[in-house]
């Protein structure tokens, strides 16, 4: 830990970035407060400038704090205004000296803007690395090229694509879900404190690709996933609401059936219309007891049935009704072992 703090320190980083936001302040509160115009200038006109002016209209204007916002800020006063990106950024192998960390400086500033006030930016901080690794990565040509002129040559606009409108597909990713539009941060001019205690350390940019550090989710994150797992929850019970009231709907609309209860005819047989009639529940094309209720079978006593009982049994079923006898007699009672020459005489006696 003392030799990275003493790194940090040897390297004056933070030192730069309290020294650009103490300018945009500068120039913020000249504008806001005292309402005077100010001239930015320096050495050549594309580094410091950009950044000074650029810190000033994100303090400034609450415009530049959302996505659109940052976007044309940047387009603007960085990308239109002639940053020297293939030099700065080491695209092209040239002079060592000409590489500088202009842009990264500027994106850190609006981070700990960001850090102090939280509900103040649309974005959250995935928009800013994003923004960073593809000014590195050439993926896009928005970051190519020195200045204007450059990019016209090249056809840029035609041979590749833009970044803004990338960013602006899948700005759902970008949004941060502690801004508020009607917040007094959000509102009117932004007075950062630059003590010396108000500066971090931007870890989760630098040391985005160290594997020796315990990966750490940001508050941001976390109240992100919260969210969209809210979200999902809403969705699901909007959804079961819809298919109760369709249910309730279907239920009003269709027509009650009554239940038919147990009823016993003048007969002795019982019927149940709850469960489907089967064979056995025939004979003779009568109803017997009903499934629900087992009953003992009922005999009709007549001269006719006494006569043709034999021969039903015998044979299985009735030939003229086509009912099949359902007495459950096993194959191995005495009825079906009876002589064949018996029944049919039984038969034709009848």
């Amino acid at each position: 830990m003392s030799d990275f703090l003493e790194g940090l320190e040897s390297s004056g980083w933070l030192k730069h970035i309290k020294a650009v936001l103490d300018a945009g302040i500068f120039i913020a509160k000249a504008v806001a407060e005292e309402g005077v115009s100010v001239l930015v200038h320096c050495s050549d006109g594309w580094d410091r400038t950009a950044q000074v002016c650029s810190v000033a209209c994100v303090l400034l204007d609450p415009h530049y704090r959302t996505l659109r916002g940052l976007m044309v800020l940047i387009e603007k006063d960085w990308i239109s205004f002639g940053h020297k990106f293939s030099h700065r950024c080491n695209h092209l192998q040239g002079d060592p000296k000409e590489v500088s960390p202009v842009i990264d400086q500027f994106l850190e500033c609006v981070w700990q803007l960001m850090e102090q006030f939280p509900c103040a930016f649309e974005f959250n901080a995935r928009f800013l690395i994003t923004i960073h690794s593809h000014i590195y990565s050439c993926q896009y040509g928005n970051f190519i090229g020195n200045n204007q002129r450059e990019r016209t040559e090249l056809g840029l606009r035609e041979k590749t694509h833009s970044l803004w409108s990338y960013l602006w597909m899948n700005r759902a990713d970008y949004i941060n879900p502690l801004y508020r539009p009607d917040h007094s941060q959000t509102q009117g001019l932004l007075r950062p404190s630059t003590a010396p205690y108000c500066f971090k350390f931007w870890r989760a940019l630098y040391n985005r690709f160290d594997r020796g550090m315990h990966p750490r989710q940001s508050v941001e994150d976390y109240l992100s996933a919260i969210q969209e797992e809210t979200q999902q929850l809403e969705e699901q019970l909007a959804s079961h609401k819809q298919k109760i009231a369709q249910l309730e709907q279907e239920q009003e609309w269709s027509v009650p059936q009554k239940a038919v209860p147990f009823d016993k005819s003048p007969t002795g047989w019982t019927f149940c219309n709850d469960l489907a009639n089967t064979p056995q529940d025939y004979t003779g094309g009568f109803f017997t007891s009903s499934p629900c209720q087992p009953r003992a079978p009922i005999t009709l006593q007549t001269e006719e049935s006494n006569k043709t009982s034999e021969s039903i049994l015998s044979n299985g079923s009735d030939q003229e009704s086509g009912i099949a006898d359902v007495s459950c007699r096993s194959p191995l009672s005495e009825d079906s072992t009876r002589d064949p020459d018996s029944d049919e005489a039984a038969y034709s006696a009848s």
